[in-house]
């Protein structure tokens, strides 16, 4: 499938499907879950799919941005923030 392709069966412009696939930005949470549909993978697939290359490629020592808490939040995980203790 095309960016242009996948831009319209998820109502976005080519140029945010070709800065998500460049790493210039995530997707907001409704064009996530119209993104799962359309390739059919999981919402959480995605993150785990994201967290492991964030691994693979990033130093384990940075801490994820609050925009990406925030997603992750409202997804329902439960993100420790520095000095917090888990519950």
């Amino acid at each position: 499938m095309t960016q242009e392709e996948l831009a319209d069966k998820i109502y976005v412009s080519k140029s945010a499907v070709a800065k998500w696939e460049t790493d210039g930005g995530i997707p907001d949470r409704d064009n996530l879950k119209r993104l799962s549909t359309v390739i059919n993978v999981s919402v959480d697939e995605m993150y785990r799919i994201i967290g492991s290359k964030n691994r693979e490629d990033k130093n384990p020592n940075v801490n994820i941005t609050s925009e990406v808490i925030t997603i992750l939040e409202s997804y329902g995980y439960k993100v420790l923030r520095p000095g917090e203790e888990e519950c």
